[in-house]
């Protein structure tokens, strides 16, 4: 029984609906606690599965409530599951990162408000952090996946990333995120071959490489 598929009355008195909560509490947990562990907050430090437990429980009580004001029409019906807990522990994750972080100092705070242009809208630095946070577990996954791939494809994909990034003295996001997988990404950066039949089967592996790139994070980031 897939996650995504709504059409069942999601009441904790049927074996199956356990199933299904238990199912979505170990996917959404893994999430959570890879944007807990690369979060930062100093508070959090040796306790980020109790964190990530936390927000997980917390978040699948939101979701599962939720779903039955959804039951009952008071607000719009479920598409998936998982999109649906995603949002919501993205949203508690953030609150919880603003109320146990201390990302910046108040003089500081007050020099940003002063620098900002008149009638720019300055965001809370939690939230920027919190948001890179989200983007960078984004990114590790996506080098978890590449590292998987067929060892041509992941040559042409790493070779193309090497030569279109800007590589430079400190470490991009990019590049940390293929570092955590042990993949150094200027170790790709060269020159495409000159042999014009080598050039169409980098082309062509690349091709395959992106498309299968795109529909595996498909899979993972958007179910």
């Amino acid at each position: 029984m897939h996650l995504d598929n709504t059409d069942i009355t999601l009441s904790t008195h049927t074996q199956a609906s356990e199933h299904i909560w238990h199912e979505l509490s170990s996917w959404l947990f893994s999430l959570v606690h890879m944007w807990v562990c690369y979060s930062g907050v100093h508070s959090w430090r040796g306790q980020y599965k109790e964190i990530a437990e936390e927000i997980m429980q917390e978040s699948i009580m939101r979701t599962f409530r939720y779903t039955q004001r959804a039951e009952r029409g008071e607000v719009p019906a479920v598409v998936s599951l998982k999109s649906l807990s995603k949002v919501i522990a993205q949203n508690h994750f953030r609150d919880r990162c603003k109320k146990d972080s201390r990302l910046i100092h108040p003089a500081q705070d007050d020099l940003l408000q002063e620098r900002a242009l008149p009638g720019q809208e300055v965001r809370d630095p939690s939230q920027i952090a919190c948001d890179l946070l989200i983007s960078h577990a984004t990114l590790v996954i996506a080098a978890q996946v590449v590292a998987k791939f067929p060892r041509r494809q992941r040559l042409a994909l790493l070779t193309d990333l090497a030569n279109t990034s800007d590589l430079a003295e400190q470490p991009t996001p990019l590049e940390q995120a293929f570092s955590e997988v042990g993949v150094q990404l200027r170790d790709y950066h060269r020159p495409l071959p000159d042999d014009h039949n080598e050039r169409s089967k980098h082309s062509a592996l690349l091709c395959i490489a992106y498309k299968r790139l795109r529909t595996t994070m498909q899979t993972a980031t958007s179910t």
